[in-house]
């Protein structure tokens, strides 16, 4: 299988207590830096970027956020997810004054960017796919996640 990225049960929280978009992203980009997909830059980088170009998407049930950053922050394309407890407020991309109540995080480490559009562009169908969806929002089993993910991202 040709992977566009990695993904395995070291990048994943199932069930994360976030008081706050900061902690969890910063909680997932650790993850990330343990296992040397992104250089140092990388958390700097996705929370200024999220001031300027905020990732908060509204979904049917619940809210998504997408925090990524430019490829020279990354070693090697991975992505970081966190289902959260409590939802955490994330701004609205393409709308900064408003605001989502994201439940999922997806944390992207891309380095190249025409791979970037094609990632943004698995996780929009899969955004779609209400069930599936929330069927992840619920998982406890890291093994499920990483099937889940895997099936319906890294095809």
């Amino acid at each position: 299988m040709n992977n566009l990225f990695e993904l395995d049960k070291q990048l994943i929280q199932l069930q994360y207590e976030a008081s706050s978009r900061e902690e969890v992203t910063a909680s997932l980009a650790k993850r990330l830096e343990a296992g040397g997909y992104i250089k140092s830059s990388f958390l700097p980088a996705v929370l200024e970027r999220e001031k300027t170009y905020p990732t908060g998407l509204p979904l049917a049930t619940f809210g998504v956020a997408i925090p990524h950053t430019d490829p020279e922050h990354v070693n090697h394309p991975a992505i970081s997810v966190a289902t959260l407890k409590e939802s955490v407020i994330f701004h609205k991309m393409g709308n900064p004054d408003e605001t989502v109540e994201a439940k999922i995080v997806f944390v992207l480490a891309i380095t190249e960017p025409s791979k970037q559009l094609v990632m943004l562009e698995k996780l929009m169908t899969f955004f779609r796919k209400e069930e599936i969806m929330t069927k992840l929002s619920h998982l406890t089993s890291y093994e499920e996640a990483v099937e889940l993910l895997q099936q319906e991202l890294n095809q």
